[in-house]
C-alpha cells in the first residue's frame, strides 16, 4: 500500500483562499407561521446564473462562503407556490421566508426548454433520461451502451468500462444484476449516475459503480408498457417485452415478461506458431444458430408506513442454444500438413433463477437498519457431438461430450445508518455469502475407445464488514472507511487431494476527499482498494472443444486480483479533469500453452504478475440551440507483464466518445455517437484500434406510442485483433463483433399511473460472477 499512498499527501496541499466571502442562513414558514420541514434553494447571480444550491431539512438551510454580491434567491417546497427574494450580500445574512399554499393542483406540468440530459456532479457523470434520445433506447443494456467509456459485449452478457473494468449495478442505491436490469423497462428510469471509486458501503469488487435511479411517487394506479423491437445484425433479432406496474395505497406489485428469439452469431480465427517445435496451425471458427431466451420476474413491495417497507422479488432467465460450431483448420507439423473441417453438434440449456427479501426499518428519526437475504441458482448444461474430417476422407464420429456446471449462492447483509447531526453520517454493516457448485464431465471418445469422467466440488465462504463515516468540515466534504473480507475457497475432483484450499483475509480501505475552490470549482482526491473474484464458472472444469489441436478450457486455481488506485479530479462548472494511477496484483488474462504428450494447445484464463497504468481524462458537456452534446477524451497507458509472456514496450493510446441530440421537432430527436480506441501497445498484448458511429431517431407520437430507428456500427468497422507471445507461442487472434444493427422499436403504454415506489436490493454481491 505505501506504493501509492506516499504520493497521496502531495495532492493535500493547495490555495483555496482568494477572497472574503460570506454565508447565507435562514428558515422556511408557512403563512401559519409553521415550519416546512421540506424544500429547495437555489441562489443565482445577476444573470440568472444559478450559483449555488442547497435542501430545506427541518426548516433550515445554509449556503457558505459566496463572494459579495447581489443574488436572487429561489425557494420551492411541495404544495407551496415558489418564492423569490434579492438580497445584497456584503455581511452574513440570516433570512426568514414565507411560502403560500399553492391553491391550483395540476395533474400534470410541462416544461419546454433545452438541456443537456448530461451533467458533471461532484466529479461523477449524471445521464438524465427522461426527454431525451436516451429515452428511445430499446432495452436498459442499450442504453448503458449509448454512455461514454462503457462497453457491451456483442452477446449482451457483460459490461465493461474503459479502464474500470466490470462495474457495480445498483438501482434506486440497491445492488441488482445484469438479468434484473435486462427485465428493466427504459421508461422506468430516470437518470443514471457513473460513481467512480464508489465508498466502502459498497462491495470490494466495484472500481466504479452504475448508479440507476427510478421515477417514484405515491400514486394509485396501473400501467402496461408493451415493446416490439426487430432487430437486423448477421442474423435476425427480435424482442417482445411486457411490463407492468400495479399500486394501490401502501402495496405495488410488478412484473415483467421478456421473449427474445435470438440470432446466435460468432466467428474469430487464429493463427498459432510453437516457436521450438516447427508448428503452425490456422483456423477459423463460426458458431450460428437460434437463441430462444425467457426472462420472466415479479415482485411485492409493502410500505409498512412512511420510512419502513418489506419487498420480495425473483427473477427467472432461461434459455436454449442449439448451433453447429465449424472450424476450418490448417495444421502443419514439419513438413506435414493437414486440412481439418471440425463440426460440433451441440444442444446447450441455461437457467439462472434469484429471489431476494427486503426489511427496511426507521428506528429513530436519525437510525435506519436494512436486512436482506439473497438465494440464487445457475445451471448450464452443454452437451456436444463432434466430427472431423481429415484431408477430405469424410465425417468421422470424434466424442460425444455431456458437462454439467451447476452452483447455489445464498447471501445476507445487514446495514445501519446513522445521522450523528446534520453535517456526519456514520454507517456499518456486514455481509454472508456461501456458495456451493459442482461441474460433472463425461467425454466417450471413439478412437482409441475410452471413457473419460470427472466430478469437481467448489466451495466459497465470504464473511464481510464495514464501517464508513462521512460528512462536512467547513467546505470540505469527505468519506472515508474500511472494508474487512474474510475468503475461504475450497476445490478439488471426487475421490482426489484438494486442488485449491485458500484462506484469505484482505482490508480494502476508501478515501474521498472534495475541496470546493468556488461556487464553479472543485477539487476531489480519490484512493481505494478492491478485489475482482474469478466468475464462478471460469473456476470449474468445464471445456470447448475447438479442433483436434485446440482446447478451451477454465482454470480452476485462478486466483482474485487486487487493485490499489489513487486519483485526482478538478471539476469547473460543465468540465472534468481526472487523472488517476492504479496497480494490480494477480489481473486474469487468456493464454496458450503446449502439452506435447497430447500434441494439445490449452487456451484458458490465467493470473498474470502484474498491470499498472495511468489515465488522463477530460470530460464536457454543452447545450447549443438545439443541440446537446458530451464528449469525452482519455489518454490511458498500460503494461502488463508476466514471466511467460514476451514483454515489448507500452505506449499511450487513446480513448474518445462523443454523444449528440438534436431537437429536430416537439418529440422529436435525431442522434449521433462514435466512439473509438487507437492502437495498443501494453507490453504482453498488441491490440488493433477500434472505431464505432451509430445513428438514432425517435418520436412520439399521441403521448403514449413511441417509434424509434436505430442504426449501430455504421461502417460495420468493430473487430476485435490481439497479438501476443507466450510459452514460446506466437498467437495472432481475430474476433468479429457482430455489432452492427439496425433495429425497429415500438412501445406502448397503457393507464394511467406515473411513478412507483418499488425498491428491492440484490443481496449477493457475487451474483455478476453467476454468467
Amino acid at each position: 500500500m505505501k506504493r501509492i499512498v506516499y504520493p497521496l499527501f502531495l495532492f493535500l496541499s493547495y490555495i483555496c483562499y482568494g477572497q472574503i466571502k460570506y454565508n447565507i442562513s435562514g428558515t422556511i414558514f408557512n403563512s401559519d407561521n409553521i415550519i416546512i420541514e421540506k424544500g429547495e434553494v437555489i441562489v443565482l447571480d445577476k444573470d440568472l446564473n444559478i450559483i449555488e444550491s442547497s435542501w430545506v431539512k427541518n426548516g433550515k438551510f445554509y449556503i457558505e462562503k459566496l463572494k459579495p454580491n447581489e443574488y436572487t434567491i429561489n425557494v420551492t417546497s411541495l404544495g407551496y407556490s415558489r418564492e423569490s427574494i434579492k438580497i445584497l450580500l456584503d455581511q452574513d445574512k440570516i433570512v426568514s421566508i414565507i411560502l403560500h399554499k399553492n391553491t391550483e393542483l395540476l395533474d400534470e406540468v410541462t416544461i419546454k426548454t433545452i438541456k443537456n440530459p448530461v451533467t458533471i456532479r461532484n466529479g461523477n457523470l449524471k445521464i438524465s433520461v427522461k426527454n431525451s434520445n436516451l429515452e428511445s433506447s430499446t432495452s436498459a443494456i442499450d442504453l448503458l451502451s449509448k454512455l461514454p467509456g462503457i462497453q457491451i459485449s456483442s452477446n449482451k452478457q457483460s459490461i465493461y468500462t474503459i479502464g474500470k473494468g466490470n462495474p457495480l449495478l445498483y438501482i434506486d442505491n440497491q445492488k441488482i444484476d445484469l438479468d434484473q436490469l435486462k427485465s428493466l423497462s427504459v421508461e422506468d428510469i430516470k437518470d443514471i449516475e457513473l460513481i467512480e471509486n464508489p465508498p466502502a458501503k459498497y462491495e470490494a469488487d466495484g472500481r466504479i459503480l452504475i448508479l440507476i435511479t427510478r421515477e417514484s411517487s405515491k400514486m394509485n394506479g396501473h400501467t402496461i408498457t408493451l415493446s416490439e423491437i426487430a432487430s437486423f445484425k448477421n442474423r435476425f433479432n427480435n424482442y417482445l417485452g411486457i411490463n407492468s406496474n400495479y399500486k394501490k395505497n401502501k402495496l405495488e406489485l410488478r412484473a415483467n415478461f421478456n421473449y427474445n428469439q435470438l440470432g446466435f452469431w460468432e466467428s474469430a480465427r487464429s493463427e498459432l506458431k510453437i516457436l521450438d517445435e516447427n508448428i503452425e496451425s490456422k483456423y477459423d471458427v463460426n458458431a450460428i444458430g437460434p437463441r430462444p431466451q425467457f426472462i420472466i420476474g415479479g415482485g411485492l413491495f409493502y410500505q409498512l408506513n412512511k420510512e419502513d417497507y418489506i419487498s420480495v422479488y425473483t427473477n427467472l432467465r432461461a434459455q436454449s442454444d442449439k448451433f453447429p460450431i465449424q472450424t476450418n483448420t490448417v495444421l502443419q507439423q514439419e513438413t506435414e500438413k493437414d486440412y481439418i473441417l471440425t463440426k460440433g453438434e451441440n444442444d446447450e440449456k441455461r437457467s439462472f433463477i434469484s429471489s431476494t427479501i427486503n426489511f427496511n426499518k426507521k428506528i429513530d428519526s436519525a437510525t435506519n437498519l436494512f436486512f436482506g437475504f439473497q438465494h440464487s441458482n445457475y445451471i448450464r448444461h452443454p452437451k456436444s457431438t463432434i466430427f472431423n474430417n481429415l484431408n477430405e476422407t469424410g465425417f468421422k464420429l470424434s466424442q460425444n461430450r455431456n458437462q454439467r456446471y451447476e452452483i447455489d449462492v445464498f447471501a445476507s447483509k445487514i446495514d445501519i445508518e446513522k445521522e450523528i447531526h446534520d453535517t456526519i453520517k456514520f454507517e456499518m454493516g456486514g455481509a454472508i455469502s456461501k456458495a456451493y457448485a459442482v461441474a460433472l464431465s463425461n467425454f466417450e471418445f471413439v478412437n482409441p475407445s475410452n471413457i473419460k469422467t470427472s466430478k469437481y466440488n467448489y466451495q466459497e465462504f465470504i464473511y464481510a464488514s464495514y464501517t464508513q463515516l462521512s460528512g462536512k468540515l467547513n467546505k470540505i466534504e469527505y468519506s472515508a472507511g474500511i472494508r474487512s473480507e474474510m475468503n475461504i475457497v475450497k476445490g478439488g475432483f471426487k475421490d482426489a487431494k484438494l486442488l485449491v484450499d485458500r484462506k484469505q483475509f484482505n482490508y480494502f480501505p476508501k478515501l474521498q476527499i472534495k475541496f470546493p475552490l468556488d461556487t464553479a470549482k472543485s477539487i476531489y482526491i480519490n484512493y481505494n482498494k478492491t478485489i475482482s473474484r474469478p466468475d464462478y464458472l471460469n473456476a470449474s472444469s468445464i471445456s470447448t472443444f475447438i479442433n483436434p489441436f485446440v482446447e478451451f478450457s477454465r482454470n480452476v486455481n485462478l486466483k482474485p486480483t487486487i487493485t490499489e488506485e489513487i486519483s485526482t479530479k478538478l471539476q469547473y462548472k460543465k468540465y472534468n479533469f481526472n487523472l488517476n494511477y492504479y496497480i494490480k496484483d494477480n489481473p486474469v488474462f487468456y493464454d496458450v500453452s503446449y502439452n506435447s504428450i497430447d500434441n494439445r494447445v490449452i487456451s484458458s484464463p490465467q493470473n498474470f504478475k502484474k498491470e499498472s497504468g495511468y489515465q488522463i481524462q477530460f470530460t464536457n458537456t454543452a447545450t447549443y440551440k438545439f443541440w446537446n452534446t458530451t464528449n469525452s477524451l482519455t489518454l490511458e497507458y498500460n503494461r502488463i507483464e508476466n514471466p511467460t509472456t514476451i514483454s515489448k514496450s507500452s505506449k499511450p493510446y487513446l480513448y474518445y466518445f462523443s454523444n449528440n441530440e438534436f431537437k429536430i421537432a416537439p418529440k422529436t430527436i435525431l442522434g449521433l455517437s462514435l466512439w473509438g480506441l487507437t492502437k495498443r501497445n501494453q507490453s504482453a498484448f498488441k491490440r488493433n484500434a477500434l472505431f464505432m458511429a451509430s445513428i438514432s431517431f425517435s418520436k412520439t407520437f399521441l403521448k403514449k406510442l413511441q417509434l424509434a430507428i436505430n442504426f449501430n456500427d455504421i461502417f460495420k468497422s468493430v473487430k476485435h485483433q490481439s497479438n501476443y507471445t507466450s510459452n514460446n507461442i506466437k498467437v495472432q487472434d481475430i474476433f468479429y463483433a457482430d455489432s452492427r444493427e439496425i433495429s425497429f422499436s415500438l412501445k406502448y403504454v397503457f393507464g394511467e399511473t406515473k411513478k412507483s415506489s418499488f425498491k428491492n436490493m440484490d443481496i449477493d454481491n457475487s451474483s455478476n460472477r453467476m454468467q
